[in-house]
């Protein structure tokens, strides 16, 4: 992992993730998946990775982040049909949400959470 993931890694409320660990992790409450990936060929990941804990902060205790392992994404890629980096893949209880791919700027990134949050039935 690159340093901003690591950083990352060491805030509350984010967990790394394998294809073992995964579904234990989303089955309760809402989770952000941050599909990271190769940072050489995806910088943006690294970017991702930076702004995460503001938009944590902009919903606070509203949803956890698991970052799948970047040497294990590819069956939950596909499980997840994510086909670009860096996508965050939301879910709730286990059922999918929605996702963003891409990096945004932050006001699409509060819209469209709060769009795929207030989707979501009450725990």
């Amino acid at each position: 992992m690159t340093a901003a993931l690591d950083r990352l890694l060491a805030k509350p409320g984010i967990t790394a993730l394998t294809p073992e660990t995964v579904e234990a992790y989303i089955a309760t409450g809402t989770v952000a998946l941050f599909f990271t990936g190769n940072t050489t060929r995806y910088p943006e990941i690294n970017d991702l990775a930076t702004i995460l804990p503001e938009l944590m902060s902009e919903f606070p205790a509203q949803f956890r982040v698991g970052i799948i392992d970047p040497d294990a994404h590819r069956p939950l890629a596909a499980r997840y049909k994510v086909t670009i980096r860096p996508s965050l893949v939301f879910t709730q209880n286990g059922a999918v949400l929605g996702s963003i791919p891409r990096l945004r700027d932050w006001s699409t990134y509060v819209t469209e959470i709060a769009t795929l949050l207030s989707q979501a039935p009450p725990c």
